[in-house]
């Protein structure tokens, strides 16, 4: 249980607190927690002076940080990422990943998201069950956690963890069109279906250009490549070879009417589903993802019906 006589605000942070949320993040995880950033005052600083990272915290009066989440900026997206959620042991039990949370959301709110993904880790069972009280599971990130992350226990802790995907709505969404590879047309329409969103989906019929645009991130710490393809082109194969990550993730874009090629040779290189990303980027995007099967868990603990259909799924496609 928490230090009751602790006496916390619940604050909008700028660039002049990611000491204090670095300090944070070293309190509870040591050097083990996976996004980097968050271990580098003077990039967070920048981060959140920028607006590409918008981080609430419960604060004390020696603007020490207790708890915090952020949000992570993508362009020309609809929804926001939420998450980075930390709480030191000496605050919790009062239910303070809740309060932060709210002030979260309502930030995102005034900025005009639609909605928000976020990433239950599957070691926290009762993020599992809550995420899905106003959200909706759409995928499921194998080998995404680093199997040194500090609070493992037991044999799982020699292996990459999973988190799901969690698409959580503010409204009804607006409604978009695009494309889909016939693999997973009838995946993703399950995925959608629960949700409500209007979508209007057709066959992804054209063969790949010669060349296409990319983006590709690297997270060092948390051992994750991920390659974005604005415009999957022939040239996808070299693109994915270069990549060495223990996991790696490929976000296809639904808007591009050649997505079941991209898909397909991505498949051919060992890529299977990950999820279904509503409103990621200028439309929803298709993450696939590629793990080292020898440092994956490949089944995770799920609480959830639909996290335990789209398991089956992978297992199968793989």
């Amino acid at each position: 249980m928490g230090d009751d006589s602790l006496e916390l605000r619940i604050l909008r942070l700028g660039p002049e607190t990611a000491e204090a949320i670095g300090d944070c993040f070293h309190r509870v995880y040591g050097e083990s927690y996976g996004n980097g950033i968050f271990y580098d005052a003077d990039v967070l600083a920048k981060a959140l002076e920028s607006g590409r990272i918008g981080s609430v915290g419960a604060v004390d009066d020696a603007g020490r940080v207790f708890g915090h989440m952020a949000m992570t900026v993508q362009d020309d997206a609809s929804v926001i990422e939420l998450g980075n959620t930390v709480v030191d042991p000496a605050a919790r039990g009062a239910g303070l990943a809740w309060r932060v949370g709210a002030e979260l959301s309502a930030w995102c709110r005034e900025l005009g998201y639609q909605g928000f993904l976020h990433y239950p880790t599957t070691d926290h069972h009762i993020m599992q069950r809550q995420s899905v009280k106003a959200g909706f599971e759409t995928g499921l990130m194998l080998g995404y956690i680093p199997a040194e992350t500090h609070g493992q226990v037991g044999a799982a802790a020699k292996l990459r963890q999973a988190a799901t995907v969690v698409y959580e709505p503010y409204g009804p969404g607006a409604a978009s069109s695009g494309f889909v590879p016939q693999r997973y047309a009838q995946l993703l329409e399950s995925l959608r279906q629960p949700t409500a969103l209007a979508r209007s989906w057709q066959p992804a019929t054209e063969p790949l250009p010669a060349q296409g645009t990319y983006r590709l991130q690297r997270f060092h710490k948390r051992g994750v490549e991920r390659l974005s393809a604005h415009r999957a082109g022939a040239d996808l194969a070299g693109e994915l070879a270069e990549l060495a990550a223990p996991c790696r993730q490929l976000d296809l874009s639904l808007g591009e009417v050649s997505v079941d090629a991209a898909a397909e040779l991505a498949r051919e290189m060992g890529y299977g589903f990950c999820a279904w990303l509503p409103g990621f980027a200028e439309n929803d995007v298709l993450r696939l993802q590629w793990l080292d099967d020898e440092l994956t868990e490949l089944t995770p603990t799920l609480e959830n019906p639909m996290a335990r259909e789209i398991l089956k799924f992978q297992l199968a496609d793989r």
